[in-house]
């Protein structure tokens, strides 16, 4: 098991007390996954919110043709991901796939969205903290995008 002291050095949960940490620490498990493990499937119900140990996780997203389009990768120890367990509809929009052996924090997201609701303070913190976290992943692949349609411009006759 992972500390709140732990915790409290990610990505989504620095701002939370010892008290509230614990709390999360509480509904939440470490899974240590295979390289190949699917940890979870896009379009899948999003029930757990996952937090990086160790490793390195694929998140890629599939087109109705069903080959990857985008790919960004969790390589950073703390990083959150299956962030849709907290946002509705409640589905993975991500397919997220272990490039290595992997550890995760794996937290159930029904009770942490009830004490949420229950705490304001607490819900509130979370959330400006994971608009933050989703402002600047879709700004990361804006500039992708863009860097990508330059190379093709630039090598297209």
């Amino acid at each position: 098991m992972v500390s709140a002291e732990w915790l409290k050095k990610t990505e989504l949960f620095g701002n939370l007390n010892e008290s509230r940490l614990n709390i999360i620490l509480s509904r939440s498990s470490v899974e240590s996954c295979p390289e190949g493990k699917t940890i979870f499937l896009q379009g899948e119900e999003a029930i757990y919110l996952y937090v990086l140990i160790q490793g390195a996780v694929d998140l890629t997203v599939k087109t109705q043709e069903q080959t990857d389009f985008m790919t960004s990768k969790i390589e950073k120890e703390g990083v959150t991901f299956g962030i849709p367990s907290l946002i509705e509809p409640f589905r993975y929009n991500v397919t997220a796939t272990c490039l290595k052996p992997t550890k995760v924090l794996k937290i159930e997201a029904e009770p942490l969205k009830k004490k949420m609701e229950e705490d304001p303070k607490m819900g509130m913190e979370i959330m400006k903290k994971l608009a933050s976290i989703y402002f600047s992943r879709l700004n990361d692949l804006r500039l992708g995008v863009s860097n990508l349609i330059k190379n093709i411009k630039i090598k297209a006759p």
